[in-house]
């Protein structure tokens, strides 16, 4: 959902990867990290998760930074509170 009045940068609230649309055996990306996880059928999966780091150091500059991070961690909630429906 889009808001036309508000003057918040793109990346607003997904400094996190968007968990609800996780692609395996592909990263999946939000402003400030990457994950990335590996299925290979009945084998065992892997996991990596990455801090990017210098767009990270541009996140905690930013004058945005502690709602957008709080919306990011917002978000990351709900998707986990809907995963145990």
């Amino acid at each position: 959902m889009s808001d036309k009045t508000n003057s918040h940068r793109e990346c607003y609230g997904n400094l996190l990867p968007d968990f609800e649309h996780l692609k395996y055996n592909q990263p999946t990306e939000g402003k400030a990290f990457r994950v990335f996880v590996e299925n290979i059928g009945a084998g065992r999966q892997g996991r990596e998760q990455e801090v990017k780091s210098e767009a990270w150091e541009e996140c905690v500059a930013c004058v945005d930074h502690h709602p957008c991070y709080e919306l990011s961690m917002a978000k990351l909630a709900l998707h986990r509170a809907l995963a145990q429906c």
